[in-house]
């Protein structure tokens, strides 16, 4: 199974400008008035007024914009020196100063965690909040258990207002900053994209993270990885990377999954043709809940599912995708149940790295079924039990599964993997097993018109047959 991966933001209002300072009047010194000191003020006063008047004139001319007396049409104005201490410029933008403050946090955030720098990560948490403190500091410990080849932030604009309550507990200007997080580990090609929402407040002249919570009464949260949920560890295959929650899952147990994931991507290349990373990502976290967060899934269906495969697609290409193991689905099967679901993933990985649109779901399904029991001796009668129990019934499915048929969270599923197996099995049968690769490269490639023209063009059929000869096919199937 696989998974496809900005918000309005309230901004505070810019602060008026500080006032000017009005200049200090003028003191007379000390002592007793001489004639000679007054003369001197009268004519300093008759200065100062004259200079003033002309200030006026100016400024009704220039500053005001008035376009009657001699200089109107003029391309230049006359230039005022500043008077010391007063500043005649522009106020620089609070909002552009503090987002290049937030950059510079993200950045030395970033490099702490790739330098394995726990001070300088520390360095940028706000203090006063002790719970929030002690959770990044946990954080920054459990990410010393991993080698990251990138880690960086990247500021995607502000987030949703606080809500009255927090308002009032925060500093005046903090702000939730929507930030995404890029990270690669060591040893995979796998880059992965995270949202996340953080509370950055002012603490004198430093500007520092308080939270990524606040965003969550808004319905924004933070995505959150395995080392977010628990402590972790890492575990080099061959060709694979498995990181674990260390409470659920021991060096053996990884070294395990480690050699199936291998063998899944053996399994992979006898089929596919297409170049892929072969350097897949596995994660296996404690429990069904922790994978539920890992994917962004409210859980519903989740226990038909053993392992899936996440993703996004960016801008034409697929991006980041990893597979997750189901621990409760997992311990239930045994070696042979594994290498199917680990081939069927380590499928998507494949398939989905040169995809620049999405196929239809019935054929990528019922592809990664094809290459998962291509390689291992399931009898047909076992693998399609379900579907072949409502042909029999007089139930047969009148339609290739689309997405309400693969989604976990209606119902049973199975029947619908296996209708979308049978209609890859049949297609490879009658045409050949390249002309199925051929076929799924053509729909993922944007080149093509899609779905269903391709299949003329491919295998000389157009949709409405190839549908006809699935459904002659399970009938001939079920009755063996």
């Amino acid at each position: 199974m696989q998974q496809y991966d900005g918000t309005g933001a309230a901004v505070e209002p810019e602060p008026p400008p500080p006032p000017t300072e009005p200049p200090q009047p003028l003191i007379p010194p000390r002592g007793p008035r001489r004639v000679a000191w007054a003369i001197g003020l009268f004519v300093a006063l008759v200065v100062a007024l004259a200079l003033g008047i002309l200030l006026a004139l100016l400024a009704k001319n220039v500053l005001l914009g008035d376009d009657s007396g001699p200089s109107q049409g003029a391309s230049h104005a006359p230039t005022l020196a500043p008077t010391p201490g007063i500043s005649v410029s522009n106020h620089a933008d609070p909002n552009k100063a503090r987002d290049q403050a937030v950059r510079d946090l993200l950045a030395q955030r970033s490099k702490a965690v790739t330098s394995g720098d726990r001070a300088q990560f520390l360095a940028t948490v706000d203090p006063s909040d002790a719970a929030f403190y002690a959770k990044q500091s946990t954080l920054v410990d459990r990410l010393d258990a991993l080698k990251f080849a990138d880690w960086s932030y990247e500021l995607a604009g502000d987030g949703p207002g606080f809500s009255p309550d927090r308002a009032r507990v925060l500093p005046d200007r903090s702000v939730i900053v929507r930030v995404r997080l890029t990270y690669r580990l060591v040893g995979t090609t796998t880059s992965t994209d995270r949202e996340q929402y953080l509370t950055i407040v002012p603490r004198g002249d430093d500007w520092l993270v308080a939270s990524d919570t606040d965003g969550s009464a808004s319905g924004l949260d933070t995505q959150r990885d395995l080392w977010d949920l628990g402590p972790v560890r890492t575990l080099r295959g061959d060709s694979s990377l498995i990181v674990a929650d260390r409470r659920g899952a021991t060096v053996a147990e990884m070294q395990k999954l480690a050699d199936e994931a291998d063998l899944a991507v053996h399994d992979v290349d006898e089929v596919w043709t297409g170049e892929w990373s072969r350097q897949p990502l596995v994660l296996m976290p404690r429990s069904q809940a922790d994978m539920a967060t890992i994917i962004d899934s409210d859980g519903a269906g989740l226990a038909q599912i053993a392992a899936v495969t996440t993703g996004a697609f960016e801008a034409g290409l697929s991006r980041g995708d990893r597979i997750v193991i189901n621990p409760a689905s997992w311990k239930t099967l045994d070696a042979l149940g594994r290498r199917v679901v680990l081939t069927h993933e380590m499928t998507h990985v494949a398939t989905r790295s040169g995809s620049v649109q999405s196929v239809p779901i019935w054929l990528s399904e019922g592809f990664a079924d094809y290459v998962a029991y291509r390689a291992t001796p399931v009898p047909t009668a076992i693998v399609a039990s379900d579907v072949f129990r409502k042909v029999r019934a007089g139930k047969a499915p009148d339609h290739l599964p689309d997405s309400a048929d693969f989604d976990a969270a209606r119902g049973d599923i199975a029947s619908s993997y296996e209708s979308a197996w049978l209609a890859c099995r049949m297609i490879s049968e009658q045409y050949g097993e390249k002309k199925l690769v051929k076929l799924y490269s053509a729909l993922s490639d944007s080149a093509g018109p899609g779905w269903p023209d391709e299949t003329v063009d491919v295998l000389g059929v157009g949709r409405r047959q190839l549908v006809h000869d699935w459904k002659i096919y399970l009938k001939d199937k079920a009755s063996n």
